[in-house]
């Protein structure tokens, strides 16, 4: 008999991708949840009320030819200003101020692209 201890199995390939269960109890850690609630609260009532005047800032912010992208711009703003909540104290002292500059802001951004083949001269 060999005294050499055996070859270790090969990994199945579920087992390399991170997608098998971890330990704990599937909960965020508490120190990174534990002002989700309120700020999707706050993010909520926001997009109630101010919701379509994000979707009309955009909309006029945009030349008349990406008017359909007017719905992609709102989105990223709502995403811009959940981060902004996330991150910056959970609360907005002007939120039409921010709301309406930031949109303005990735309309600009969007216009700049010179990847853009309107940005492209001929």
């Amino acid at each position: 008999m060999s005294s050499r201890p055996p070859l270790p199995q090969r990994p199945q390939p579920h087992e390399r991708d991170g997608r098998q269960p971890q330990p704990g109890d599937g909960h965020p850690h508490p120190h990174t949840a534990r002002h989700d609630d309120a700020d999707r609260e706050t993010l909520t009532a926001l997009y109630t009320v101010y919701g379509p005047l994000v979707s009309r800032t955009a909309a006029r912010a945009l030349r008349p030819d990406d008017r359909d992208l007017a719905d992609d711009l709102a989105q990223d703003v709502w995403l811009d200003t959940w981060l902004h909540l996330l991150h910056g104290g959970g609360e907005l002292h002007d939120p039409v101020d921010f709301l309406t500059t930031r949109t303005r802001q990735l309309a600009r951004e969007q216009a700049a692209d010179y990847g853009d083949d309107l940005a492209l001269p001929a």
